[in-house]
């Protein structure tokens, strides 16, 4: 019997196992399985079977696609809307649902998507003050439609911030913009220019954003502590300090400065996740739950620090805990109401292996440059006891020069286990 025997311990025919891919709703290994079966010695009925089991594999990826791309769309990402309907145009089989897709596709505007301002975030330093890919560049901006421009910058601020940028005078907004243009070395001596009258929290938050991301970080916390002088409350110079206070190694003065700004009243969903995070550096994962827990408690549902907080607490066992966190990201079209990261966290676990390869192969699909998928892929075959389609996609991953080195580890590990 081959693959199928392989696939399914050599119960029932290869009918049967097609049949039973498309009931699990493992659409991808149904077409293949169909396609496998096209070219065998059929009956007449098991043939107009295959050919109904075709269809509805077909159609099952196709609707994935169709709804992932549907959402796409009322989310205004229409370039990768477009893609999932590429797909979903090559996957349908009935009539009806191909209507649909094309209904959606015609749909898709006739302008390329503009990225959103989350896209655009581009941070020199890890934490340092937002800043933004610009759809124009400095000179353009202060030549064009400046408000325009500095209203898409300001996207990425919390809107009361916003308003106090938007009042600022001429020098400081020119300051600004060749700043959030990546043109730190313009905006330097700018800066120094600006007024003392509009020296606030806002002006020092943004030079000693700019001191850190040209590596000084003598200044750059002088600058920091201006602003926090001046406003206790500016969470984003809070932000900006933190991680240069750490760079220092003085934990217990980090610990210290962020029980303080907690008793200031600072949002303690920001506070408790930087002691996460603290008390991660220092290996005390007991205390990392614990803050993580307070975290979000306090609202932090950001997704960087639910993939921190979910690596918490699988990393001290709690694991029905790492999968709720999990639970909480942004859900996708993709896999039934899951994400990549809970996929994986279900891989660690040996769990729902033929839900998660589903979403594995359709990762693949819509990510072809990434190998991380095509290892999770052979991974989850492996898992299944699918030994030569799994070491066949991993012997060629392993040697992908793109597979980040961590992975490749994994891959090499997994190879000697074999």
């Amino acid at each position: 019997m081959g693959l199928f025997g392989k696939l399914f311990g050599g119960g029932g025919s290869s009918v049967d196992g097609l049949r039973k891919a498309v009931e699990q709703k493992r659409f991808s290994d149904a077409r293949v399985f169909a396609e496998d079966l096209a070219s065998q010695s059929l009956s007449e009925d098991e043939v107009i079977e295959v050919e109904q089991l075709r269809i509805a594999s077909g159609d099952g990826l196709a609707e994935l696609n169709l709804d992932e791309a549907l959402g796409l769309q009322r989310c205004g990402h229409f370039e990768q809307a477009a893609e999932h309907l590429t797909l979903a145009h090559e996957q349908v089989c009935s009539a009806g649902l191909r209507d649909k897709i094309e209904q959606a596709i015609a749909a898709e505007p006739l302008v390329p998507e503009v990225a959103s301002a989350e896209d655009q975030r581009l941070a020199a330093c890890d934490s340092c003050s937002p800043r933004t890919h610009q759809l124009l560049n400095a000179e353009d901006a202060l030549l064009g439609d400046a408000d325009s421009q500095l209203e898409l910058i300001l996207t990425s601020y919390p809107v009361d911030l916003a308003e106090r940028y938007s009042a600022k005078g001429e020098l400081f907004k020119e300051a600004f913009f060749f700043a959030h243009a990546g043109e730190d070395e313009r905006a330097l001596p700018l800066w120094q220019q600006v007024d003392e009258t509009e020296q606030d929290d806002l002006y020092w938050f943004e030079l000693g954003s700019l001191r850190a991301r040209c590596g000084d970080f003598e200044a750059a916390q002088l600058a920091l502590e201006k602003a926090l002088e001046k406003n206790p409350q500016l969470l984003l110079a809070i932000d900006a300090l933190v991680p240069i206070l750490l760079a220092g190694g003085d934990y217990p003065q980090v610990e210290e400065r962020l029980w303080n700004f907690l008793s200031q009243g600072v949002d303690p969903a920001f506070c408790y996740a930087q002691l996460t995070f603290l008390a991660i550096q220092q290996q005390n994962f007991s205390s990392a739950a614990e803050h993580a827990r307070e975290a979000l408690a306090a609202g932090n549902l950001s997704q960087k620090f639910l993939l921190l907080a979910a690596s918490v607490m699988e990393h001290i066992g709690e694991l029905d805990d790492a999968e709720n966190i999990l639970k909480m990201l942004p859900v996708s079209g993709r896999g039934g109401g899951a994400t990549l990261p809970l996929a994986e966290f279900l891989l660690r676990q040996n769990r729902e292996l033929d839900k998660i390869l589903d979403m594995f192969n359709a990762a693949c699909r819509e990510d072809p440059e990434d190998p991380r998928w095509q290892l999770r892929v052979a991974q989850t075959y492996l898992a299944k006891k699918w030994l030569k389609e799994g070491l066949k996609i991993l012997r060629v991953v392993v040697n992908d020069p793109r597979l980040e080195p961590e992975l490749v580890e994994e891959a090499k590990q997994l190879l000697a286990e074999q």
